[in-house]
């Protein structure tokens, strides 16, 4: 599944994954409500943008201290009930694999960036052992005293290499991993409203079943409220991936290009310092 394919479920179709098991999205605990699933009496959220108060990008309502207490305690209660079997987990499918595939998409960048400063690194071991070679054999020939300029000058082309590399090529690269790293945080606030939407779902059901009519509008609301907000983290996250992902494949070749194409010119420069030392001898 593309991360595309969250915007698509504004349709409030069924969507077919790209994994055996096909899944209902609709059976999901958090999914994307359509017009005529907001409640009437609740005003229909606007995108606020340029803000300053933000959590990760995504404006968030301000919370007590007591509140804040209260959402962990009823989250703690919920992943209890869950792990001991007495209420189902929350269905999420489409986020946790959104999850997963961030997961795997840092550690693949994280992965390329070692080999791509890994590589810079070996060029410059490469050229300072090509220098203390050429010093030591300047020491013994007096007649390789050019030589030995030739091996300074290798060991400064390919430090003006790896710096050029930690500049350009690695930080746009960690610029990336910055972004998927941000989106993995979103991901991981989304799952608390989730635990907040089924913990509602559950307590208005309890209410349901003791016929108390003051406490079923109260667990309404309060089902109403964190549905709405699970939905704005939703849209958000969303959003954000729908930013990220175009073109991610060709901008990280093309940034394999650059390394390379920087790699070359090195080399290049490396091999006509030879060719002058060669030259005049």
């Amino acid at each position: 599944m593309s991360f595309s394919t969250l915007h698509r479920r504004q349709n409030r179709g069924t969507i077919k994954e790209e994994s055996d098991q096909p899944v209902d999205e609709r059976d999901d605990s958090c999914p994307l409500l359509g017009d005529d699933d907001r409640p009437s009496s609740i005003v229909k959220p606007r995108r606020i943008r340029n803000v300053h108060v933000i959590n990760n990008g995504l404006l968030t309502p301000k919370r007590s201290l007591a509140q804040r207490i209260m959402g962990r305690k009823n989250r703690l209660i919920q992943r209890v009930l869950v792990a001991c079997r007495l209420t189902e987990a929350p269905k999420d499918s489409t986020f946790k694999q959104v999850q997963m595939k961030t997961h795997t998409t840092i550690e693949q960048l994280t992965a390329i960036r070692s080999s791509l400063h890994d590589h810079s690194q070996s060029i410059i071991k490469l050229s300072t052992a090509i220098c203390c070679f050429t010093d030591n054999l300047a020491s013994l020939q007096e007649d390789s005293t050019i030589i030995a300029a030739e091996g300074h000058q290798i060991r400064d082309i390919a430090l003006v290499f790896s710096d050029q590399v930690e500049k350009s090529i690695l930080a746009k690269v960690d610029l990336r991993i910055v972004e998927f790293e941000r989106i993995n945080v979103l991901i991981q606030g989304r799952t608390k409203l989730v635990l907040d939407v089924e913990y509602a779902k559950r307590t208005l059901a309890v209410e349901h079943q003791k016929g108390n009519a003051n406490r079923i509008a109260e667990r309404k609301q309060a089902l109403q409220t964190a549905q709405l907000e699970c939905e704005k983290a939703t849209r958000f996250i969303t959003d954000q991936l729908k930013f990220l992902s175009p073109n991610q494949a060709t901008d990280l070749l093309k940034l394999y290009q650059e390394y390379a194409q920087q790699a070359e010119a090195a080399f290049q420069a490396h091999g006509d310092l030879i060719d002058t030392a060669i030259k005049s001898k």
